[in-house]
């Protein structure tokens, strides 16, 4: 590890990494996870964990972290009494162990693996323990933790500190401004069902004048315009009830590839009449990710049904599927008309649309819910004439790096 005298070019590069991590993270969980994994490559360690103290509770929960086994994560989420993370804070101090560390009678690990050494630093927000930061080095053999490396750690403990009231900050922000977008996108939205049910009463008498005359003809001519606006509005109301419930989703282990094969299938039909020419590109070998398929699915159709839309007149739909690095990630292209550049930072919020006739405005702001409750992060390129990229990027499991 580092000597005193390169602390702090250390700290320098600390710095450029996690402010990088901030501008990446899309939620608190997220930013913990990337922080962690730095932790591991530069203090060359095997496993890193960050508690952080629930405010209903008190306790300290396991939020994130790297190399944790998947049987400690689901059975021991909360620090207990006689665990080290719960003595540091206490204690509010910060602690290295070296040697075997399930030796040290003070404290029980609930780690099966051999634990040569460990640092466990407080996180401390005014003057109150908000969490904790464990790093440890596993394995007979491993080098002891330092003094230095004590010292490095608890200024990273720092940055995590200042790091997530930075983005509690910007949550609280982009909140507060898409709870005044809402507000008066609801009244839009009040104003259009309104008007939907006026076009379902208007045929519904007009059918009701006509089965009276005895003229079906003109009934089933007329039917088709009830049937449309009864369509829409449940259209509507459903993509609202997606966009309120995506949070909450059952997970479970997939693979990606299948969905977007899945959903290939499924537009070529249409794409077919439609003169769009569709190119997947994806391997042969699974993607695995841990997410909800009905969701992921329903976020992906959502750009592809964009896509197809925006290509009235024929064109290419291009989806690509692969792994690079630690992330799934899946392109889609089309050549079609374009998004202007005003318009390509508000796509994403709820109930924006430029199409009013045909969109709700739910679907992408739906999409990118489902893509950050994934751990994922989504973008978007696009020029006037030339056509729009989607590009989303999603964990893939770690038995498959």
């Amino acid at each position: 590890m580092a000597k005193i005298d390169q602390v702090p070019a250390k700290i320098k590069d600390f710095f450029a990494r996690i402010n990088e991590s901030v501008t990446k993270a899309r939620n608190s969980e997220q930013l913990l996870t990337l922080i962690s994994k730095i932790a591991v490559d530069e203090f060359d360690a095997d496993r890193a964990s960050i508690f952080l103290r629930d405010e209903k509770t008190g306790e300290l929960r396991l939020i994130a972290g790297t190399g944790i086994p998947e049987e400690i994560i689901q059975s021991h989420p909360v620090a207990q009494q006689q665990n080290i993370s719960y003595w540091v804070a206490k204690n509010k101090k910060p602690i290295i162990l070296k040697g075997a560390v399930k030796k040290d009678s003070r404290f029980q690990s609930q780690s099966k693996a051999a634990i040569a050494s460990s640092i466990v630093v407080p996180l401390i927000f005014e003057n109150s323990v908000v969490g904790v930061f464990n790093l440890s080095r596993l394995g007979e053999g491993r080098p002891d933790f330092t003094e230095e490396d004590m010292l490095l750690l608890r200024f990273l403990g720092d940055l995590v500190v200042i790091s997530l009231q930075l983005l509690v900050t910007q949550e609280k922000k982009i909140h507060s401004e898409q709870l005044a977008a809402i507000g008066l996108a609801t009244a839009e939205l009040v104003h259009s069902l309104k008007n939907l049910l006026v076009g379902i009463f208007g045929a519904v008498e007009l059918v009701d004048v006509l089965i009276q005359q005895n003229d079906w003809d003109s009934v089933k001519e007329n039917w088709s315009l009830l049937a449309d606006n009864i369509k829409n509005i449940s259209t509507i109301v459903n993509e609202i009830l997606s966009y309120s419930k995506s949070g909450s989703i059952t997970k479970q282990e997939l693979d990606l590839k299948e969905i977007v094969e899945s959903i290939c299938n499924f537009v070529k039909p249409r794409c077919n009449i439609s003169n769009i020419e569709v190119l997947l590109m994806c391997g042969t070998e699974k993607i695995k990710i841990w997410g909800n398929r009905e969701s992921l699915y329903n976020a992906l159709m959502n750009i592809v049904d964009n896509a197809i839309r925006a290509m009235p007149s024929g064109g290419k739909l291009k989806i690509f599927c692969g792994i690079e690095g630690d992330v799934a990630k899946i392109e889609i292209s089309d050549t079609g008309i374009g998004i202007p550049e005003e318009n390509l930072e508000k796509i994403f919020e709820p109930f924006f649309t430029t199409d009013k006739k045909k969109g709700t405005g739910i679907g992408l702001a739906l999409t990118k819910k489902i893509v950050e409750s994934h751990s994922g992060n989504i973008r978007v390129n696009s020029k006037i004439g030339m056509g729009t990229t989607f590009t989303i990027e999603l964990p893939i499991l770690k038995n498959q790096i």
